[in-house]
């Protein structure tokens, strides 16, 4: 049973990594009440799934400025500083959230326009974390701690939806907003409780400009099969496969429950994520990576067209339906979503491994700032592809078309270049400095 549970060693190994990791369970769940309460508001003010699915479109050109650029930040200063600034910035931003319920204003573009200047700020904190990450532990140890690092975000976006459709519910926007002012409270104090962090061989380095560094990471994506089809896998899973922007519609339309009903299938791809991570002990013993990370996206591909079919049969039941009422066609579609979070981070472990193992450190923060692009990039491009295609040919449609996608263009580029199903990674020595793939 204890080769089935999640490593916890890095917690023991590194206080540093233990304070990061419970700071941001803290702000994880705060931004992901925020989160599902702006969907919610955006619905309830619009009655629209493009309206929601909008939010990925506002939020997509900010992310990829900010990840380019956040990388080139990331690998020029001093990482704990840049992820502080960065993470203050978000803090004040999720402040006027509340600010902007407090005050009754409700207006949908002041929701958008703080949502793209949020989306600037998180991939230049998450690339500095990310490059963070493995100086803060031994090579061999890094597996169990991105599995950590991913129990963070799967444990708060588990709890978050629930509360945050709870707390709709009962309390209203205003409350809803403000926890998380409280909650990142707590992440800031962690990283502030960190040693300085400048990126290795940056005296050796000549500091090159912004357009020169990020070119330069995009000439080691481009040389490296490996890492380049990580990435287009995540984006092709990504893309097609969204269910957050058609969740409200089809709570009101074919689940039943309103908001707590929205917030509960809203939490069950985190809640299955969560199981994948704390059943993740076998993980640290594969040796084909990159296959069982393909295939990985392939069953997050299955599970949305299983949520498509089975909000398809029970299309035009939900409306008025009680938690009670809807309790069935609730744990169906939530079986299926959770399905999806469950493979999605189990390949998600080797997701962070393989770029984390293939750039050496003065690299690291652009390769994280490019996976910021792909795996935050991919989900808001695919949350308005989603929404407006949900729009136009419904929601269950939607759903399982885009599942089937998913599965078919990955399979069709793994048949074009194969090296990241064929990579199985060499022993790494127990050293400091990670080899490259």
């Amino acid at each position: 049973m204890a080769k089935l549970l999640m490593d916890l060693t890095p917690l023991s190994y590194s206080p540093a990594l233990r304070r990061i990791w419970l700071g941001g369970i803290f702000s994880t769940v705060g931004y992901s009440i925020t989160g599902v309460a702006i969907s919610l508001e955006i619905y309830a003010l619009t009655s629209s799934a493009a309206a929601v699915g909008a939010v990925g479109l506002v939020a997509l050109v900010p992310l990829v400025l900010g990840g380019l650029y956040g990388g080139v930040i990331a690998d020029t200063y001093d990482r704990r500083k840049v992820a502080l600034a960065a993470t203050l910035s978000m803090w004040v931003l999720t402040a006027l959230m509340a600010a902007h319920s407090w005050l009754n204003i409700h207006s949908v573009w002041v929701l958008y326009a703080l949502i793209a200047a949020e989306s600037l700020f998180q991939p230049i904190n998450q690339a500095a974390r990310g490059a963070i990450i493995p100086r803060l532990v031994k090579p061999r140890l890094l597996p169990a701690a991105n599995t950590l690092m991913m129990s963070v975000g799967t444990l708060g976006m588990s709890l978050g939806p629930i509360l945050g459709g709870v707390l709709v519910a009962t309390l209203g926007y205003q409350l809803t907003y403000s926890i998380n002012v409280l909650a990142m409270t707590v992440g800031i104090w962690a990283l502030y409780r960190l040693p300085a962090m400048k990126p290795e061989g940056t005296a050796e380095q000549p500091r090159r400009g912004g357009l020169s560094s990020i070119a330069e990471g995009l000439r080691f994506v481009r040389g490296n099969q490996v890492v380049g089809m990580s990435f287009l896998v995540d984006l092709l899973g990504m893309f097609f496969a969204q269910a957050r922007p058609i969740i409200p519609a089809l709570a009101a339309l074919s689940f039943g429950g309103g908001e707590i009903g929205a917030g509960f299938l809203l939490a069950a791809g985190p809640i299955g994520a969560l199981t994948g991570i704390a059943f993740s002990g076998f993980l640290k013993d594969l040796s084909r990576q990159g296959r069982f990370l393909t295939l990985s996206y392939a069953g997050w591909g299955l599970g949305f067209t299983a949520f498509g079919l089975i909000a398809w049969v029970f299309d035009g039941q939900g409306q008025g339906a009680s938690v009670r009422e809807s309790l069935l066609r609730l744990s169906l579609a939530g079986l299926a979503l959770a399905f999806m979070g469950w493979a999605d981070a189990l390949g998600g472990v080797y997701r962070s491994t393989i770029i984390q193992t293939a750039a050496p450190d003065h690299i690291r923060g652009r390769m994280q700032g490019l996976f910021i692009i792909t795996v935050v990039g991919g989900p808001q491009l695919g949350t308005a592809g989603v929404g407006f295609a949900a729009e136009a040919m419904g929601a269950p449609l939607t759903a399982v078309m885009g599942g089937a996608l998913v599965i078919i263009t990955i399979a069709l580029a793994t048949v074009r270049v194969p090296a990241l199903w064929r990579y199985v990674p060499e022993p790494v020595p127990d050293t400091r400095q990670i080899p490259s793939v």
